[in-house]
């Protein structure tokens, strides 16, 4: 029983690995230390997202590589950690990409002018 590996307590708590998280963790702390001008708040902030972004995206995002990584016959191996760690490190990016597109698609596309209006397209003529 001492070669069993310690169980994923984060796992079973909210269903996302440890390894995860932590590379994301790791990943987000990279980010806050090379973004020039971030505080201690954003740099805290940014560890945080990247950490729940890579737990949460890396098993999403792990058939994806491995499928892409078989097309060059490269072998994968555990490159879990490493996905988890890159997802982090781009997890800032990547939720307020989301966050602008879930925002784009709530509202629309813009009204159109009514006739005689000044255009809502600023480089389309005016009447």
């Amino acid at each position: 029983m001492s070669d069993m590996p310690p169980p994923d307590w984060l796992h079973h708590l909210v269903g996302v690995k440890i390894v995860n998280v932590v590379s994301g963790v790791a990943g987000g702390l990279v980010r806050g230390m090379i973004a020039p001008g971030f505080t201690l708040t954003q740099r805290v902030t940014s560890a945080i997202v990247g950490g729940l972004t890579a737990g949460y995206a890396t098993p999403a995002a792990m058939p994806i590589i491995r499928k892409w990584l078989d097309l060059w016959s490269y072998p994968t191996g555990d490159i879990e950690g490493s996905v988890g760690f890159c997802l982090g490190l781009v997890g800032m990016t990547i939720c307020d990409a989301m966050i602008r597109w879930a925002r784009r698609w709530r509202d629309g596309p813009p009204p159109p002018s009514p006739p005689g209006w000044p255009s809502n397209n600023p480089g389309a003529p005016s009447p």
